[in-house]
């Protein structure tokens, strides 16, 4: 459709019939539909922002579109593919660069402002072979991360999953041998020292850990990294660093891995976590906090709600999904998908009911 049309098409919806109202709302609009919205990864083929925003405006009420639409220029905060990939390009020089200089510091007793002398010292170069590189999910972009650090990460010590089998835990360890070797350094029974997990993004900390008070045990995916590390030996349990690397998380996120990630490993005896995060989303974001009344009257309302959406996977969030997992209650938008960390009326995917400005692709679905 062209933007003109899509243009007439949401000045329809919204009722003005004053050219200067249209020239307010539609010019800004589509400014940030041609940098960023436009470029939504989840819409349907031929399908634009102007003219999304006008169908999901339509099918509300008309008393309730003027808030929605308070919600998308007002609070909408968008991530597009280019930001994002920036903060995968920083990751290498100002984390886990700066981290292995850290380390060599400590370790040998050197000024940390002596950054020629710690970077040429052999245990950097040993360090830099030692780490292991794994991705918690597609957004991790681990391809894009060996890349922006100028080769200086071999594709043996990048996996794009962490999951590893016995084969491939081998494998590392056999090509980590080779490396250290070639490198002239100590490489009898060789061990990483350094694991990095990477991961795009993450609202409500849940799907890295959690505590189940029935069972009493622990849950996610940092349990099982933790426990898949010492099984299959790829560490020595005695030195090694573990490493989160968010490149966007939210406060709620990092108070929860910060806090069961200590309990985690200092109970199950584990080298603790250490959190990264890039971008930090404060919870004044949350669409909870400083809402005008009839944004939250909006967000509140049951009927634009489909509640196919709180299938189990939701109730892990302990919450209803009108305000998205665990209550994160984000107006947060990634251009490859929409976590369902935000409220539903933005991420609520097509083959529901009301479906979301940006419709998020769901990662389990029953058929």
């Amino acid at each position: 459709m062209q933007d003109s049309n899509a243009a007439k098409l949401l000045a329809r919806v919204m009722g003005w019939q004053d050219q200067d109202q249209v020239l307010e709302n539609v010019a800004g609009l589509q400014l940030l539909a041609y940098y960023k919205y436009d470029y939504y990864q989840r819409f349907g083929p031929g399908r634009r922002f102007i003219e999304s925003l006008a169908l999901w405006l339509k099918q509300l009420d008309p008393e309730d579109r003027p808030a929605a639409l308070e919600l998308v220029k007002e609070r909408l905060v968008y991530f597009s593919d280019t930001e994002v990939a920036h903060l995968v390009e920083t990751a290498y020089p100002d984390v886990i660069v700066q981290e292995r200089l850290r380390l060599v510091a400590e370790e040998n007793d050197i000024p940390t402002h002596k950054v020629g002398e710690l970077s040429r010292h052999k245990r950097f170069e040993e360090l830099r072979l030692k780490s292991l590189y794994l991705g918690l999910s597609d957004g991790a972009r681990t391809n894009e991360l060996r890349r922006a650090s100028n080769h200086r990460i071999n594709n043996e010590q990048i996996w794009q999953a962490y999951e590893l089998g016995e084969q491939k835990s081998a494998s590392m360890l056999k090509d980590l041998k080779a490396e250290l070797e070639k490198a002239g350094l100590q490489s009898q029974a060789p061990h990483f020292n350094l694991i990095w997990l990477l991961d795009d993004f993450s609202g409500s900390g849940n799907t890295y850990i959690r505590y189940d008070s029935e069972s009493k045990s622990y849950g996610g995916k940092l349990q099982k990294i933790y426990e898949q590390l010492h099984e299959r030996h790829l560490i020595d349990p005695s030195h090694y660093e573990v490493f989160l690397v968010l490149y966007v998380a939210t406060r709620q996120a990092i108070d929860h891995i910060e806090y069961w990630s200590e309990r985690f490993t200092s109970e199950r005896g584990f080298k603790p976590l250490q959190l990264r995060v890039l971008c930090r989303l404060e919870r004044s974001l949350a669409l909870t906090e400083k809402t005008s009344p009839p944004l939250t009257a909006l967000l509140g309302k049951t009927k634009y709600f489909d509640v196919r959406a709180n299938d189990k996977h939701m109730k892990v969030g302990g919450a209803d999904g009108r305000l998205g997992f665990a209550n994160c209650a984000l107006p947060v938008v990634l251009s490859h998908n929409t976590p369902n960390n935000s409220v539903y009326l933005l991420w609520g995917p097509e083959h529901f009911a009301y479906p979301g400005l940006f419709p998020r692709v769901v990662r389990h679905r029953d058929f």
